[in-house]
């Protein structure tokens, strides 16, 4: 059936939004795109195949269920699990989720000799070899291992026979930030990793560190490949970069009027009566609410888009309904297109102008779309390659 909440994935934008990031690194440089949360909102069974038609090299997911989802979506290429695989909350679970990581040809985050030691004996009882990641925290103080006990671990670990180091990440907590001498500590802590284990005649087959800001300000974290996320779905993940980055959102989110009627002046709106109307006016009535991603906060503060002009919202938003003032938008009638989120960055109701109202980040505002919201590709076929390409050559320092 044809759903109230329809958002447009423009497939044209994120290739776009590829071929900047592509060009922003050397050649050869691999590219790892997150597609957890849901592709952050955007809907993984649309993306994936972008992702794959595109030649991404690998995925990158939260959960052991995200990436067994994506394997049967069809994605090829190797698929990165940054999540606590190992830590289980039973025995029983442990040894299914190993189980499933090695049946999926997935790969692991490794932060334990533990856990090294069951994915290897898995990977045996299977007749089968798995490939792994360290994660270091070489700062970010969450997920991941000191750099001393990495060493130790990956040094130890060249007994296993079925279980095969193929990466070693950390990640940037401050890629995003004007001050970069932090990212850069990080990164040299890395480096000094990195050179430790070559001292001990081990090579790691793949070093990764730079998140969305780092590929577009720190040319020197992109060693081996690079893993964006925010940026791929066309969003700026940080003031800092360049304005001349020329990110295309892709997400438009739309919906249409459900209810129009005149109503008195005096007359409230919605739970608590935060609004009253001062004057004789039109409200209409969109079928969005929290539960579909449209925050509460944004009550009395958010704006719509329709084609005879922007519509306020009034009222507090309810789980299922949003309340427009549509007395200075002519004509508005019931079926009416509303736009909720406009791919325009210059826009009152883009996803970055929702993140500044809501005092949050972009990643949230996509990220809280729910199950209700209908996901589709559609081609806008937007700027062109040699626009692209001067782009990049005019704003980012060349790699070294």
């Amino acid at each position: 059936m044809h759903r109230d909440l329809v958002a447009e994935i423009d497939v044209d934008a994120i290739r776009h939004n590829i071929g900047l990031i592509r060009r922003t690194c050397r050649p050869g440089v691999r590219l790892c795109v997150a597609l957890k949360g849901n592709a952050y909102g955007h809907g993984v069974d649309v993306i994936a195949p972008v992702m794959s038609e595109a030649g991404v090299d690998m995925a990158a997911v939260a959960t052991i269920g995200e990436a067994i989802e994506l394997r049967r979506l069809g994605w090829p290429r190797p698929i990165l699990c940054f999540g606590p695989m190992f830590a289980a909350p039973d025995p029983a679970t442990r040894r299914d989720r190993i189980a499933a990581a090695v049946e999926h040809d997935l790969t692991p985050t490794v932060v334990d000799g533990y856990g090294l030691r069951d994915l290897d004996a898995e990977a045996q009882r299977q007749g089968r070899r798995v490939d792994y990641h360290v994660k270091v925290d070489t700062g970010m103080g969450r997920m991941g291992i000191a750099p001393q006990t990495a060493f130790d671990l990956i040094r130890s670990a060249r007994w296993c026979r079925h279980a095969r180091l193929a990466g070693v990440y950390t990640h940037l907590a401050t890629a995003d930030e004007a001050d970069l001498d932090f990212a850069r500590e990080q990164l040299a802590r890395l480096r000094i990793l990195i050179g430790q284990l070559a001292v001990e005649g081990i090579r790691v087959p793949m070093v990764h560190a730079a998140n969305s800001s780092a590929i577009f300000r720190l040319p020197e974290s992109h060693f081996d490949m690079v893993r964006p996320g925010l940026a791929v779905y066309g969003y700026r993940p940080s003031r800092n970069l360049p304005a001349s980055v020329r990110l295309q959102p892709s997400l438009r989110l739309r919906s249409h009027l459900v209810l129009v009627k005149h109503v008195p002046a005096g007359h409230a709106v919605g739970y608590g009566r935060t609004f009253v109307t001062r004057r004789p006016s039109v409200l209409g009535v969109v079928p969005i609410g929290y539960n579909d991603g449209y925050s509460r906060r944004l009550s009395n503060r958010g704006v719509m888009g329709l084609a005879g002009g922007d519509a306020p919202v009034v009222g507090r938003i309810s789980m299922d309904q949003t309340v427009l003032d549509l007395t200075d938008v002519p004509g508005a009638r019931v079926g009416d297109e509303v736009v909720i989120i406009d791919p325009r960055p210059d826009r009152p109701n883009s996803v970055e102008a929702l993140a500044g109202l809501l005092g949050t980040i972009p990643y949230e505002v996509t990220c809280l779309l729910g199950n209700r919201v209908q996901r589709i590709a559609v081609h806008r076929g937007q700027a062109s390659a040699e626009q692209e390409v001067k782009d990049v050559e005019r704003t980012v320092p060349a790699s070294r």
